[in-house]
């Protein structure tokens, strides 16, 4: 089996088989897989997302974001994508890793880069997600941050210090704005994405256009406009297209299809049947037998 390095090797061996699953180090979550995969939904959480070895692409309506061994990912809130791996074979597997983005140590960096703010080449960004060149000092810090996973003492002492140190560094790149979107409220996305949060803690009530208005200070018609220019979809459809990827997620790992329909929202199952065939072009009874999941 071929690798392109000894850390995806490392990473590929941790895994044992299973697709996703989360390491020791708390907030990252290991991956890797034997198979292409063609347009997997997924729910992408707010997160910074690397590729060891292979190449994946995340589609969100007409956008495709695609990140490899040179490039990260970044993802500042809660959406349904589309996720494809490419270049993948058993003998060259995909191998990946992401890292849940911490609020609050982000937020305390921003505080304490505020006097450099200037220098920084990080300015709000209109998206909510970005595929960022690698630097020599991600690379660094990267390489040691997975260093840890085999030791329980150096993980529980310098696992904090190098996420901050991680954090730091995009912070200082292009694609730093995107993370300043999941704790500021600025122009372009970073007006939205405080409604994209409440959105995806609230998905699953019979929410209105006037309520999700009130959260962004907006009249509806004008939330409309402005939410359509970042995710390219109206509120509402934002609202079916979130319900949908989780009751997908759910059926895949085994959930009745009855029970997920009134788990995501739905108080009519024919509607939650009929609504997800048509998103997908199967049932959510043929769903459940699809197996494979991508996060």
């Amino acid at each position: 089996m071929e690798f392109a390095s000894s850390l995806a090797k490392q990473v590929f061996e941790k895994v044992k088989g299973e697709c996703g699953q989360p390491s020791e180090i708390e907030g990252l979550k290991l991956y890797a897989s034997l198979e292409k995969v063609d347009l997997m939904p997924i729910v992408l959480q707010p997160s910074i997302c690397f590729v060891l070895q292979a190449e994946k692409h995340v589609s969100t309506g007409k956008q495709t974001f695609v990140y490899s061994e040179d490039t990260y990912l970044i993802n500042s809130v809660t959406r349904p994508v589309e996720a494809s791996l490419l270049d993948v074979s058993q003998e060259r597997p995909y191998v990946g890793f992401s890292l849940a983005i911490d609020q609050q140590m982000v937020g305390q960096l921003m505080m304490e880069m505020s006097p450099w703010q200037q220098e920084t080449s990080s300015l709000p960004q209109r998206d909510f997600t970005q595929s960022t060149k690698m630097t020599p000092a991600i690379e660094n810090v990267v390489a040691r941050l997975l260093g840890l996973l085999d030791s329980p003492m150096d993980r529980d002492i310098l696992a904090p210090s190098i996420f901050r140190e991680l954090y730091y560094e995009v912070l200082k790149g292009p694609g730093g704005g995107l993370l300043r979107n999941c704790v500021s409220n600025h122009a372009g996305a970073n007006r939205i994405a405080p409604v994209v949060h409440y959105i995806e803690q609230n998905f699953e009530r019979n929410l209105a256009i006037e309520e999700i208005a009130s959260v962004a200070g907006m009249s509806a018609s004008t939330l409309h406009e402005h939410f359509k220019q970042v995710t390219t979809v109206s509120p509402m459809q934002y609202v079916k297209s979130l319900r949908l990827h989780k009751a997908r997620s759910l059926l895949s790992s085994g959930y009745q299809v009855a029970e997920v329909c009134y788990e995501v929202g739905y108080s009519s199952p024919s509607q939650f049947s009929r609504e997800f065939k048509r998103y997908f072009g199967f049932t959510p009874s043929e769903a459940r037998s699809l197996a494979t999941t991508i996060e």
